[in-house]
């Protein structure tokens, strides 16, 4: 029996490599294109998915879904952008392989027009030739790939880990009674996490170990470093991330590569604040500076108008009339209950005999002129439509002249000089345009006031 050497398996297995990375070019091809298309997509459909049950958060939870509407489009964004470039590789790539096997011979200098000798000398000593441009493009358009699904899996795994640590603390300020103290332990854990375990790490192993050989011989150092190396284990996933981004760091320059992957995840954070920037406010430069959003504060405000809120009101939990214009004989007003916001202040002002809903009644005072309407009279209601719970109440306008009126609303106003929490006045504007003979009836009564 004749013994096969490692040389001929090695030559055998990289050909069959070979042959499989021939059969890969169309798969990333199709993956690129479908998901470019897909990540464009799902910040929008994200952002659609949180708004909605915005009002539905507590603390922690509501923590956790604006770290996931800050790094999830970033990523989304990023990748996008990474496959779109990756596609454009790949169709240059496919494009010569296409050119090179009609014209093998590549270019011919000699019929080249409109250039001289020196010139051809120069493009000659410059341009590569089609194989080298065909081996140049499929050597960049794999790495992005490889590249962008590391990113991916790191992204997701650290996103699924900051998740999960904020929920916790949830159930441990439940347990504890303080909410808020857990909050900044988790903070304080994920600082540790991210920031503090590697960099443990890195000046343990790397720097003392290296500097001083002895240190690193003793067995409570080397059981630190043990430690620290699981621990960083936990954190990022190793065994999908490690051997993509060892193989290029160590392939390609080991520093830039680093320094490249530093710039790409700060350049993720930048897109997800521009984008959740953008989502939540009117604008995120600085052109409307002489109407500013304190300007409009008392003014017309669409989030104060469910016929003109949109997507981006869907995070703001502020009173709301029906329409700006009002035409019937009373205004319906509704007061959202936004228990990230209320419960702290109820649970320090609500006895415990008292009714929840008398509790809730009392953060609101809602005035019209020197009307003010009796807290007793707020009904509770469960809108489906802004999926929100709150209080509605209903304001007389029937002695009411028609033209602009400001309806006044304060929550905690028995706060308003101190305590758990300030106050906040809402001014919202609206117009009183009634119907005819509505209006007939109260430039009767006005007329009869007037003594003609």
């Amino acid at each position: 029996m004749v013994e096969r050497s490692n040389t001929d398996i090695d030559e055998k297995e990289l050909d069959r490599i070979e042959r499989l990375r021939d059969r890969t070019d169309e798969i990333e091809l199709i993956i690129s294109g479908l998901t470019t298309v897909a990540l464009f997509t799902l910040p929008g459909w994200l952002f659609d998915a949180v708004s909605a049950r915005y009002s539905h958060q507590s603390y922690a939870s509501s923590q956790a879904m604006e770290i996931l509407l800050i790094l999830a489009p970033g990523v989304f964004y990023a990748l996008g952008g990474c496959f779109a470039v990756h596609l454009m590789i790949r169709a240059y790539w496919a494009g010569l392989v296409g050119l090179r096997s009609v014209y093998p011979g590549g270019i011919v200098w000699e019929r080249v027009p409109g250039i001289g000798r020196q010139t051809r000398e120069h493009h000659q000593a410059q341009l590569p030739d089609l194989r080298r441009a065909i081996t140049s493009a499929d050597h960049a358009a794999s790495g992005l790939f490889s590249v962008i699904s590391m990113i991916a899996l790191g992204m997701l795994w650290i996103s699924v880990l900051m998740i999960a640590i904020l929920m916790g603390s949830q159930l441990l300020g439940a347990v504890i009674g303080d909410s808020d103290r857990a909050i900044d332990l988790s903070l304080w854990l994920l600082v540790g996490l991210f920031i503090g375990a590697p960099g443990l790490l890195w000046l343990f192993d790397a720097v003392l170990g290296a500097r001083f050989p002895g240190l690193a011989e003793r067995a409570w150092f080397r059981g630190m470093v043990r430690r620290l190396i699981v621990i960083n284990g936990w954190i990022w996933p190793q065994r999908l991330i490690l051997p993509v981004q060892l193989t290029l760091q160590t392939n390609t320059r080991p520093y830039l590569f680093s320094l490249m992957i530093a710039l790409g995840s700060f350049g993720i954070l930048f897109l997800g604040f521009v984008r959740y920037e953008a989502w939540t406010q009117f604008s995120i430069s600085d052109p409307f500076r002489y109407l500013d959003r304190s300007t409009i504060e008392g003014g017309i405000d669409s989030a104060h108008y469910e016929s003109l809120r949109g997507r981006p009101d869907r995070l703001r939990m502020v009173p709301t009339l029906d329409d700006f214009e009002q035409r019937s004989a009373f205004l319906r007003v509704f007061l959202p209950y936004y228990p990230q916001r209320d419960n702290p202040v109820l649970d320090a002002r609500c006895p415990e005999a008292a009714s929840p809903v008398d509790c809730l009644r009392g953060l609101w005072t809602v005035r019209l002129g020197r009307r003010t309407i009796a807290p007793d009279t707020l009904l509770p209601t469960e809108r489906r439509d802004l999926n929100q719970r709150g209080l509605t109440g209903l304001v007389p306008l029937t002695d009411l002249p028609p033209g602009l009126h400001v309806l006044e609303i304060v929550w905690n106003e028995a706060d308003a000089s101190g305590g758990s929490a300030a106050a906040r006045t809402y001014r919202v504007p609206f117009v009183f345009s009634p119907d005819q003979e509505l209006g007939a009836r109260q430039i009767e009564s006005a007329d009869s006031a007037a003594g003609f």
